[in-house]
């Protein structure tokens, strides 16, 4: 037996954890899009915002054609391939938790525990199938809508390719 909030604190903390892991992903995703001319570790706790100074957009060059009054000419434009593919980011949708537990009061506190199978996987008080334990969890991420300092950089960097492409 457990205390219910320490059952819940324990489900609490698996949450947080696998929002900060879905964060992490989500940066290592949007360095991709960059050169990095320092080393710069994702993992760390916080990223030190002097090393955002050290990211160069990775970019294609390409030929874009240039109609000049003697015809058309070869143009070459610098296209930063995060204005080519979307960005892609997770978030942490939904969580649910369910499960059996035996409930009983100690001392003030609620205290929970899981109904203990005998040999034969029969419940103590195998009675009726209802009295079987489960514990089902469901994580559900979804892809979500760029936060808005991403979609602010992306449209920054469609800006300066469309000043690159002549009219």
């Amino acid at each position: 037996m457990i205390k219910l909030t320490q059952l819940v604190t324990a489900i609490q903390g698996a949450v947080d954890q696998a929002m900060e892991t879905v964060s992490r992903e989500n940066i290592n995703t949007l360095l991709g899009y960059f050169h990095q001319t320092k080393n710069i570790d994702a993992s760390e706790k916080s990223l030190d915002l002097t090393d955002i100074e050290h990211l160069t957009p990775r970019s294609v060059r390409m030929k874009y054609p240039k109609l000049t009054p003697q015809g058309p000419v070869e143009h070459f434009v610098s296209v930063p391939l995060i204005t080519l593919v979307p960005v892609p980011a997770l978030q942490l949708d939904d969580v649910k938790v369910e499960m059996d537990l035996e409930v009983m009061e100690d001392n003030g506190e609620v205290m929970v525990g899981f109904p203990q199978p005998k040999k034969g996987g029969l419940l103590r008080s195998s009675k009726d199938s209802s009295s079987i334990p489960n514990a089902k969890i469901t994580i559900t991420i979804k892809a979500d809508e760029k936060s808005s300092g991403v979609q602010t950089i992306v449209e920054g960097y469609n800006k300066t390719l469309r000043a690159q492409i002549p009219h």
